[in-house]
């Protein structure tokens, strides 16, 4: 085993990288396939986002064509998980409300629990059928060619320099992911910029997701930062839910008064979360958060 360092030439790094993201989606896929346990769902969901963000950064150390495919399957993949995992925080939502509502609506919500419940079922059928077309064994297998085989003494015009040092490329791609972040902030801190905050979010998932590719080549340092990154996506993430269940609230077919007692709750936990936000911009700004990651590189 190749051992990787700072210094490593890209096209050394990139086989070892790619290597450790695959061994972790190839697990949690295999995982999934005998528990359908929504944690395994959700750990599969995060390993396939992962594999696709290192794929993503590595794409110009390897034939178009080739690397194509391999981001073609792993986005299939995190694509049939969606509506299980989607069920799954509608369960998570229903149940939550109707603790903090009470006895009251408690009836109602049940019955909405138990749709969900029976989509549930159907969903998990279709999504056993789904990842049987993707053939794990054959596509891993695929896989591992793939990875094995970058540019070496021909990259094409546009392909990454394959002896470049992984730490200078490293510190040009977590700028490109940062920059984004950064220039959507002022827009997402307007409380009713929704699809700004939805987009930062996304933002974000790229940006945490990136640093955790590379984290072999950081210091332990960046755990914090790290965490804070990871704290940014999940206060958005909570803020993108909120709008999400105000409009699925309306399709269910609720009383009026159990659709207007649950939509005040949704209203007070998304200003308690675009306020949490806005807290955390003034603490821990990205610029900062990017300029301690890169000083590690």
């Amino acid at each position: 085993m190749v051992v990787l360092n700072k210094k490593t030439p890209l096209w050394i790094a990139s086989k070892g990288l790619l290597a450790e993201r695959g061994s972790d989606f190839f697990r949690c896929l295999e995982t999934v396939t005998s528990s359908y346990d929504p944690e395994d769902i959700h750990d599969l969901r995060v390993a396939s986002r992962r594999l696709r963000e290192a794929l993503s950064l590595f794409r110009k150390s390897y034939p178009t064509d080739k690397i194509s495919r391999l981001r073609a399957t792993v986005r299939k993949i995190t694509n049939f998980l969606g509506e299980l995992r989607n069920i799954d925080e509608c369960l998570a939502f229903l149940r939550e409300e109707t603790l903090e509502l009470g006895p009251a609506y408690a009836v109602e919500l049940a019955g909405c629990i138990d749709r969900y419940l029976a989509n549930r079922l159907k969903a998990r059928k279709q999504l056993k059928r789904d990842l049987r077309k993707i053939k794990p064994a054959t596509f891993r297998k695929h896989f591992v060619r793939t990875i094995h085989a970058p540019y070496l003494f021909d990259p094409p015009t546009g392909g990454d320099d394959p002896f470049r040092s992984i730490d200078d490329f490293a510190r040009e791609s977590i700028d490109q992911r940062l920059a984004t972040v950064v220039n959507l902030v002022p827009e997402a801190r307007i409380p009713e910029q929704a699809a700004c905050q939805h987009r930062l979010r996304i933002a974000v998932k790229h940006f945490r997701y990136r640093i955790e590719v590379l984290s072999p080549f950081l210091a332990d340092g960046y755990r914090k930062d790290h965490a804070h990154v990871k704290d940014y996506q999940d206060i958005l993430g909570r803020i993108h839910d909120l709008d999400v269940f105000v409009e699925l609230i309306r399709e269910m077919g609720l009383s009026e008064g159990t659709e207007a007692a649950i939509a005040g709750l949704l209203r007070t936990k998304r200003e308690a979360s675009f306020t949490a936000f806005c807290t955390k911009l003034d603490t821990f700004s990205f610029e900062g958060i990017g300029a301690r990651i890169r000083s590690l590189l």
